[in-house]
C-alpha cells in the first residue's frame, strides 16, 4: 500500500485503524512534538494574589507567618519601660473596626506584607490626632502617584502626593495622606513602592505549578499501561493473537470498570509500561521549591508537614527559633512605624509586641528569670563581701 507523505514523515498510518476505538486525533499532537515550546515557562508574579490562591504551599507559608505575627498582645510602653493603661490608642486597639480585631488586622497586614511588601492602612485622623478607625486596605487596589523628587525630603508628603483606591466596580477615590498608614519592608533600594518578595520567589512558583500540571496529566492521561500479548505457541514459535481476540480483549477492556475482569479463551501474558511517578523526582522536586519559600520568608521547615516527619524536640526549637529571628523583630518593626506615623513616638510612647504569654516562650522566660536570680544572689553575696555597686553598675551586672 502506497503512503502519503504524513503517513512517510510521521510514521502514522492515517488510513489503516486497528484500533477498536478510533481516534483520529491522536495524530494532531505529534506537530507539538516537533514545534513545540521547547524553553522554560515562568509564572506571571504581577498577580500575587491570584498566586497565593492557586499555589498550597505558598499560601500555607504566607498563612503561618500571618498567624505567628497575629498572636502577640499589644501594649504601650512609656520611656521607662512601664505599661500605659489609659489611652485612645489602646481603644483602637480593642475596636480597630466594625468586623474585625487587631489580630486580624495584624493577620492582614502580614499577609498584604508577604504578597507586596507594601501596605496600606487607612486610619483617618480626627480632632486632636485622635484615630478611631484603622482599616487595611488591598495593596494591589491602591496606586501611588509619586511626587517625582525622592533626594533631600524629609517627610512622607515630599515623596507621595497622595494614594488612590480602586473599587471593584472601577470607581477611585483619593485618599489624603495623613489619612493612610504606609508600610514597606525594604528591598535595599527604593525609598517607596519596594519590589515584592514573590518576583524573588519566581522560578520555585513556576516550578511548582509545573509539578501540579505534570502530575495531573499524569494521572487524568496516563496512556497505554501495559501490553496483552499472547502465549501460545508451536513447534514453528509463537502463534499471533488473532483479530478478533484483538477487538474483543480491547472491546472489553474499554467497556469494563478499572476493578472488573476480563475473562478470555485466549492465552495472554502482561507486560506493564507504566513508569512510576516516584522515579520522576516530582516530589524532591516540589519539596525543594518550598523549602525556597520557607527561608524567603524567615520560617522553618519544620513548622510544616512532610513526609518524613520532625521531632517534637525539633518542631519546639524551631517555633522559638523562628520567633526569635523573625516574628517578633518584624512584628516589632511594623508596630514601631505604625507608632511613629501616628505620633505615638512624639509623645514617648511605643507601640510594643508582646509575646512572653506563649507557652512555647515560657521555658525561655522560665530560663532568663533563672538567670536572673543567679546574677542578683552573686551581686548580693559580693555587697556582703563588702564590694559596692552604683545603681549602673548593678544594672550592668543583670544585664538591664
Amino acid at each position: 500500500m502506497n503512503q502519503n507523505f504524513w503517513e512517510s514523515f510521521f510514521g502514522v498510518d492515517i488510513n489503516n485503524n486497528n484500533r477498536f476505538i478510533d481516534q483520529m486525533q491522536r495524530m494532531f499532537p505529534i506537530q507539538n512534538q516537533i514545534w513545540g515550546v521547547k524553553e522554560a515557562v515562568w509564572i506571571d508574579t504581577n498577580d500575587a494574589w491570584k498566586l497565593y490562591l492557586e499555589i498550597p504551599e505558598l499560601r500555607s507559608v504566607i498563612e503561618k507567618r500571618a498567624s505567628m505575627m497575629a498572636s502577640n498582645k499589644p501594649c504601650l510602653i512609656d520611656k521607662n519601660g512601664d505599661k500605659i493603661e489609659n489611652h485612645w490608642f489602646l481603644d483602637l486597639i480593642n475596636k480597630p473596626n466594625p468586623t474585625q480585631s487587631w489580630s486580624d488586622v495584624v493577620y492582614s497586614i502580614a499577609v498584604q506584607d508577604s504578597l507586596y511588601s507594601n501596605v496600606f492602612l487607612y486610619a483617618p485622623q480626627r480632632s486632636f490626632n485622635i484615630r478611631n478607625l484603622m482599616v487595611p486596605l488591598p495593596s494591589n487596589k491602591i496606586k501611588i502617584e509619586l511626587s517625582g523628587k525622592k533626594l533631600k525630603q524629609m517627610d512622607v508628603d515630599g515623596l507621595i502626593d497622595q494614594y488612590v483606591f480602586k473599587y471593584d466596580d472601577g470607581s477611585t477615590e483619593n485618599l489624603e495622606l495623613v489619612d493612610v498608614i504606609y508600610l514597606t519592608t525594604s528591598d535595599g533600594m527604593n525609598l517607596v513602592k519596594p519590589t515584592s518578595r514573590i518576583e524573588t520567589l519566581k522560578f520555585p512558583l513556576s516550578n511548582i505549578r509545573a509539578q501540579y500540571n505534570k502530575r495531573n496529566v499524569l494521572l487524568e492521561n496516563i496512556g497505554s499501561i501495559g501490553i496483552l500479548t499472547a502465549k501460545n505457541s508451536d513447534i514453528g514459535g509463537a502463534i499471533p493473537m488473532t483479530s478478533e481476540d484483538k477487538k474483543q480483549i480491547q472491546r472489553d477492556w474499554f467497556n469494563r470498570s478499572k476493578d472488573e475482569i476480563i475473562i478470555t479463551e485466549s492465552e495472554i501474558d502482561w507486560k506493564p509500561m507504566s513508569f512510576p511517578t516516584k522515579d520522576l523526582m516530582l516530589f524532591e522536586e516540589l519539596n525543594a521549591d518550598k523549602i525556597a519559600i520557607i527561608d524567603a520568608f524567615g520560617l522553618s521547615i519544620n513548622l510544616f508537614s512532610s513526609e518524613k516527619g520532625s521531632t517534637f524536640t525539633n518542631v519546639r526549637d524551631s517555633i522559638r527559633m523562628v520567633y526569635q529571628d523573625t516574628i517578633i523583630p518584624e512584628t516589632q518593626q511594623i508596630y514601631d512605624s505604625i507608632g511613629q506615623q501616628i505620633g505615638l513616638d512624639a509623645e514617648g510612647i511605643r507601640l510594643y509586641a508582646e509575646f512572653d504569654h506563649l507557652p512555647v516562650l515560657q521555658n525561655d522566660v522560665e530560663s532568663m528569670a533563672n538567670t536572673m536570680k543567679i546574677k542578683t544572689e552573686t551581686i548580693e553575696k559580693m555587697v556582703a563581701m563588702g564590694v559596692n555597686f552604683d545603681s549602673d553598675e548593678i544594672r550592668t551586672l543583670i544585664g538591664m
